[in-house]
């Protein structure tokens, strides 16, 4: 072959191995390309909504009261000590104005009693027996000693008889001290205490004596009693309470409220109970929300508002709390939406 041919044959291979290069480019598979991750749409989340209204808001005190007595005695052993011999009442029984209540053994003091009265007794012989003597000076120290035998007598008369606790009024026994016969007595220690159940008044105790002071004398009260309705009055509150030098009693007053009821019913015994209900405070036309609405953090207190896709904080300044929602004096009005926590 010429050395034309050869060239020519060289270039034609040439042509042949590219054409099949490039065609065996697309012999060779893709590689697929990443997917896109699928549009999701956000979820909307739910609230618990509640509206700004607009009502009356009313604070009061409901709870159950106590049947007490008026007129009370509290009774003690005073100027006196000894072992108690015998305890001669129970709680709730009825006593008489001088009924024995409780004995102490009398020791010696019924022996001193005997020696005494035997005393008073020579006395008066010895007396009788100066006057037959018409001697003014023997009788003048006969009758002296007849009247210091006299007082020594009533002593020791006082001294037995101060061995023997009485009941100082008509009533019933509402309070015995533990005490069993044997116990050595304490001074000035109350033992028994005797009420009158003709004169009674309601008795309402609570801790929360900040709303206690908001209670005033003379405020109506509804007083229900087994079903019966009835109004009672306000007599005392720790607003008004009497001052006293008694600590437990002091505390008592601090703490409690005291009502009178003009015509109570029969089922009204000392140591039954009545529910009661005291409005302290009341507003008209004022904005109202509930108590959940109400968020505090810091001595700041605001609400979360709805107010279309958004949620803004608002500061407010609350009125009065009530069981049945919080008074908003500043920060909202009526018709806005309000996120519950």
């Amino acid at each position: 072959m010429s050395t034309k041919g050869k060239s020519f044959a060289s270039r034609a291979c040439i042509a042949v191995l590219l054409v099949a290069a490039c065609s065996g480019c697309s012999l060779i598979p893709k590689e697929d390309e990443p997917l896109k991750p699928p549009l999701v749409k956000p979820v909307k989340e739910n609230y618990q909504i509640a509206d700004v209204k607009s009502g009356s808001v009313t604070k009061r005190i409901t709870g159950v009261a106590t049947v007490e007595s008026t007129n009370v005695k509290n009774h003690e052993f005073t100027g006196t000590t000894g072992k108690i011999q015998e305890i001669l009442i129970i709680k709730d029984a009825m006593v008489k104005q001088g009924d024995p209540l409780i004995t102490l053994d009398a020791g010696d003091s019924a022996i001193v009693l005997k020696e005494r009265e035997r005393d008073y007794e020579q006395a008066k012989y010895n007396l009788d027996q100066a006057k037959l003597t018409q001697d003014e000076n023997k009788m003048k120290i006969r009758v002296m000693e007849l009247d210091i035998a006299k007082l020594r007598l009533s002593d020791a008369r006082a001294a037995v008889e101060g061995k023997t606790m009485r009941a100082q009024m008509d009533g019933r026994i509402t309070f015995v001290d533990t005490a069993k016969p044997g116990d050595t007595v304490q001074a000035n220690k109350t033992y028994v205490i005797i009420s009158d159940p003709n004169s009674i008044r309601l008795a309402y105790t609570s801790g929360n004596t900040s709303d206690l002071l908001e209670v005033q004398a003379g405020v109506s009260v509804d007083v229900t009693v087994k079903g019966k309705k009835m109004v009672g009055k306000v007599v005392q509150s720790p607003s008004n309470t009497p001052p006293t030098d008694n600590k437990q009693l002091a505390d008592k007053y601090a703490k409690t409220i005291f009502i009178d009821v003009p015509n109570p019913t029969p089922d009204m015994t000392l140591g039954s109970t009545a529910d009661i209900n005291i409005v302290t405070r009341k507003k008209d036309n004022v904005l109202i929300i509930p108590a959940r609405a109400l968020a505090q953090y810091l001595g700041r207190n605001y609400v979360k508002v709805l107010e279309g896709d958004s949620i803004k904080e608002v500061d407010v300044e609350k009125g009065l709390e009530t069981v049945d929602g919080i008074e908003i004096v500043k920060g909202l009005k009526e018709g806005q939406k309000l996120i519950l926590q």
